[in-house]
């Protein structure tokens, strides 16, 4: 059936997949009316209807069961002969699982990420969220093959024996206010005393999460509220609702209508990030944790 094309395979499988033409066409990108003329130039193709059209959109006939399940194979095939002819002329993919805990997930290493792939561009990746002992354990297992994890004071403390460690910069804390508040007009570090008595929003979540509570140093803080994720705290923020302790890696994502301060304790120790890996970790590997090492632009 050389009247069959590639084009009448692709409407046949997504009508088939949709239950009606109108979601066939929304995937697609298609009209109604386009895609209803691509549905009777395929069944004229076929020579027999292939679907049957109802109330409640289409339903497949025997003949459109065959063509739609012919279809995905033969799209299937087609996008891995696209693949292999794409890998004899620049090389295989490579896939690397990579994990981070919240705050290095949502701006270091996106950015590390995006650095990766303009010197390697043939990497992918699969990213995971967790906890630093959790990312750990499963660096060990052979579930992830890099993962950033923090380690400090009020952090629970991930077990790193025999594993390669890269300490990367970063894992300062500063605190996050209002653009109009008076400490963002403080030139240089706030001294702590100055955060003493403000509302502190923190984070909730499980026992072995960093939570970022009020300033790591000062003893029985005023909590005015308890947020999960960082866009809710950063909100509670913007909306003057309190302050709340920040990363300075989360630095590059922080909304415009927030200021981040540093803050002069002498009595906080600070934290660390770094980079963990087996000591079994590949060339795709270790380009990962060298773009993490990479100073951002």
């Amino acid at each position: 059936m050389p009247e069959l094309s590639l084009s009448a395979l692709n409407v046949v499988r997504a009508v088939a997949a949709h239950g009606s033409v109108s979601g066939a066409a929304r995937a697609l990108g298609y009209s109604q009316p386009a895609m209803s003329r691509q549905v009777a130039a395929a069944e004229k193709a076929a020579g027999q209807p292939l679907f049957v059209r109802g109330a409640r959109g289409v339903r497949t006939t025997a003949a459109g069961e065959l063509v739609a399940r012919f279809a995905a194979e033969t799209l299937a095939g087609l996008d891995r002969l696209s693949e292999r002819l794409d890998e004899l002329t620049h090389g295989p993919e490579v896939r690397v699982r990579v994990g981070a805990f919240p705050a290095a997930n949502a701006a270091l290493l996106p950015f590390a990420l995006a650095r990766a792939l303009k010197q390697q561009p043939r990497l992918s990746f699969t990213l995971t969220e967790a906890s630093s002992p959790q990312l750990v354990l499963q660096v060990i297992s052979k579930r992830l093959d890099v993962a950033v994890v923090a380690s400090g004071p009020g952090l629970p403390q991930p077990a790193l024996e025999g594993l390669h460690i890269a300490p990367l910069s970063g894992g300062e804390l500063m605190v996050a206010v209002p653009s109009g508040h008076t400490l963002a007009a403080v030139e240089g570090a706030v001294p702590v005393r100055e955060l003493a008595h403000l509302p502190w929003i923190v984070g909730k979540g499980a026992r072995d999460e960093p939570q970022f509570g009020a300033w790591p140093t000062l003893t029985d803080p005023h909590i005015a509220f308890r947020a999960k994720t960082w866009h809710s705290r950063f909100g509670l923020v913007a909306a003057d609702l309190g302050i709340c302790v920040v990363p300075d890696i989360l630095a590059p994502v922080v909304p415009e209508n927030i200021t981040l301060v540093r803050v002069d304790d002498p009595n906080w120790l600070g934290r660390g990030i770094m980079a963990v890996t087996r000591n079994d970790a590949t060339e795709a590997h270790e380009a990962v944790v060298r773009a993490l090492r990479e100073p951002p632009h």
